[in-house]
């Protein structure tokens, strides 16, 4: 009687803390709801940010990794700021969200290309000018952290409603 006793004691012992982890793990794997004070963030897709090119939209991707709490924590405040939400309300700017960590070693390389830099983490602005050119702007984590998110979504829409010139030399 004693040993089952002591049996049932060990299983609660050993089941209460699984199910405690358990339970913090599915916390962290659903998505969180969308606060209506927050960006409303897309899953990155190629043909997505394409078609959102096309339309005349500024494309913002934020470029982060399961591994890295930084990146999460950067994102969660910038995607907070007031400043920031009411520039993405206000003008058509579309938003993606891609985790680096998942991406396969030569598409990883590529992001690193992006930022010109060894951690490929931050945000990607992207946006087309009249002439159907794509224009590219990187802010890394540092970047962000000092506030250069805001600027380049203004210069970039400025670049994107001005007429593209090119210099075309031609012999006499």
């Amino acid at each position: 009687m004693q040993t089952r006793i002591t049996n049932i004691r060990l299983a609660h012992l050993v089941t209460g803390p699984l199910l405690a982890l358990m339970l913090i793990r599915l916390y962290f794997l659903l998505p969180f709801p969308v606060k209506p004070d927050q960006i409303d963030w897309t899953p990155y897709s190629l043909a997505g940010v394409h078609q959102d090119l096309e339309q005349g939209k500024l494309v913002l991707i934020s470029a982060k990794a399961s591994w890295c709490i930084t990146t999460w924590g950067h994102e969660y405040f910038y995607s907070q700021d007031p400043a920031v939400l009411k520039l993405v309300r206000s003008q058509p700017i579309s938003c993606y969200q891609i985790d680096i960590a998942e991406l396969p070693h030569h598409q990883f390389e590529a992001w690193q290309g992006y930022f010109d830099d060894i951690s490929p983490l931050g945000v990607i602005l992207l946006t087309q000018n009249s002439n159907h050119e794509v224009i590219k702007r990187a802010i890394t984590i540092e970047g962000l952290y000092e506030q250069q998110l805001i600027p380049e979504i203004k210069k970039l829409r400025e670049l994107q409603t001005e007429p593209s010139y090119r210099v075309v030399h031609i012999d006499p």
